[in-house]
């Protein structure tokens, strides 16, 4: 098993917070979960948009059910809108 230590750090920015990941993809849940912490209500909605991605995925839009892969640096935006 790998510690912690041994994984690769990555360095990313989500709504301009510094957040450290340890894998080499994100979805797009765990990024919404890093940028607003559950528990969440069944009426939020969230758009996460990113850039400065690694050549594979420079930017675009992350939707429930997909992932990109990530590089030190990169950026996320997450909108949360709420339709009560």
């Amino acid at each position: 098993m790998v510690s912690m230590s041994e994984k690769k750090k990555y360095q990313l920015f989500v709504n301009a917070q510094k957040k450290e990941w340890y894998e080499a993809k994100i979805n797009y849940s765990q990024v919404v979960e890093l940028a607003f912490p559950p528990p969440h209500k069944n009426t939020e909605m969230f758009t996460v948009q990113y850039s400065r991605g690694p050549k594979e995925n420079r930017e675009g839009t992350l939707v429930e059910g997909q992932e990109v892969n990530v590089k030190s640096g990169m950026v996320f935006d997450v909108t949360r809108t709420d339709k009560s």
